[in-house]
């Protein structure tokens, strides 16, 4: 049932759309209103307008899908040689029987003083009937096409859309676990220093957990900034009490932030990478996390010491992540600088909304 009233209400709307379109077509030939021209628009433009359209929708319907598959079009020239003809014939055969006078007569000749009424042969109207009638199936192949062209589009955009959305929640998970990791080391680092600080770097751990696993997995889902900010506040506030340093870390940001939105878990990798790689325990050289936002733009940057410790296998894991983030989810819209002189590293990211 559900498939019969879509047909149905996809003939309706095609069959109002193509009496406007012949109206339309019709009325702009007529050279003045009278009742025989009135005659003349409402017989071209129903009856013989209704001929048409239904040509117009069987090729639609129920030719063209079958005829344009690869295996089936040799067919093609067959089934319109035999379609084209038969329904030419047809509407000139109901154009004599109803409509003969207002259609099909020509003029009239005098033939031993009598009157001889001339109307149009069906060579004649074979000729021009099936010139029309091609010109209605090219349509109806063409608006066919049309159609099928954009339900391609449509699941191409589809698997488009789930292939980032995959891509990109596989690269978030790689930047969740490389994460974790890292916090449990800090974590573990506490425990084995017997700091009293480990209940506290474990609540701040649960809160960063919570909102990671908060974020839906759809690839167009967007945090606002503040949350963001928030979350590199907290991570922050880790790696403090990891380090027992306070003077290690200077995190300038604007009192206010704009209402706008951004990827989540975008900019911790940036502070990731410094606390992992930098120095962040000596007061002449800090970690240093600049934010700028206003309206037009994020301007976000981090600058580290290089430690003299050689670096692990992973460390270059969150930022090529994030690399292929950006590129995914900000297009044409960001630029990423990251620098690195040996001594101190630079990262400097621009996101325009």
């Amino acid at each position: 049932m559900p498939e019969i009233r879509r047909h149905t209400r996809e003939f309706m709307l095609l069959l109002g759309g193509w009496l406007v379109l012949a109206y339309s077509s019709n009325m702009l030939t007529m050279p003045r209103f009278t009742p025989e021209s009135l005659r003349w628009l409402h017989i071209n433009s129903s009856f013989l307008g209704l001929l048409n359209f239904l040509l117009f929708y069987g090729c639609y319907r129920w030719i063209a899908v079958p005829l344009l598959e690869k295996q089936r079009r040799p067919l093609l020239p067959g089934i319109l040689l035999l379609v084209l003809p038969v329904f030419t014939f047809l509407k000139y055969g109901l154009i004599k029987l109803f409509f003969a006078q207002d259609l099909l007569f020509r003029g009239y000749r005098i033939e031993n003083h009598q009157r001889v009424d001339i109307y149009i042969s069906p060579a004649e109207f074979l000729v021009t009937g099936l010139w029309n009638s091609a010109i209605i199936v090219i349509a109806a192949f063409s608006f066919r096409l049309f159609l099928l062209w954009l339900q391609e589009e449509k699941k191409r955009a589809t698997l488009q859309q789930q292939q980032l959305q995959a891509e990109s929640g596989f690269l978030k998970m790689q930047l969740n676990s490389h994460f974790l990791i890292n916090s449990l080391n800090s974590i573990y680092s506490l425990a084995l220093m017997g700091s009293p600080e480990v209940v506290r770097a474990n609540k701040t751990l649960t809160q960063l957990l919570a909102y990671m696993v908060d974020q839906p997995s759809d690839i167009a889902y967007q945090a606002p900034v503040a949350e963001e900010i928030r979350y590199l506040q907290d991570f922050v506030s880790l790696q403090r009490l990891r380090t027992g340093f306070d003077e290690g870390v200077i995190f300038s940001m604007p009192d206010t932030l704009p209402d706008k939105t951004i990827a989540p878990l975008l900019l911790v990798p940036f502070v990731e990478n410094a606390f992992k790689h930098g120095v962040s325990n000596r007061p002449g050289k800090p970690v240093t996390i600049s934010l700028a936002c206003n309206e037009q733009q994020l301007l976000f940057s981090v600058h580290n010491y290089v430690s003299g410790q050689q670096r692990d296998k992973t460390g270059g894991i969150g930022l090529d992540n994030v690399r292929k983030r950006l590129q995914l989810l900000y297009p044409g819209r960001h630029a990423l600088t990251i620098r690195d002189t040996g001594a101190e590293y630079f990262s400097n990211l621009v996101i325009n909304w």
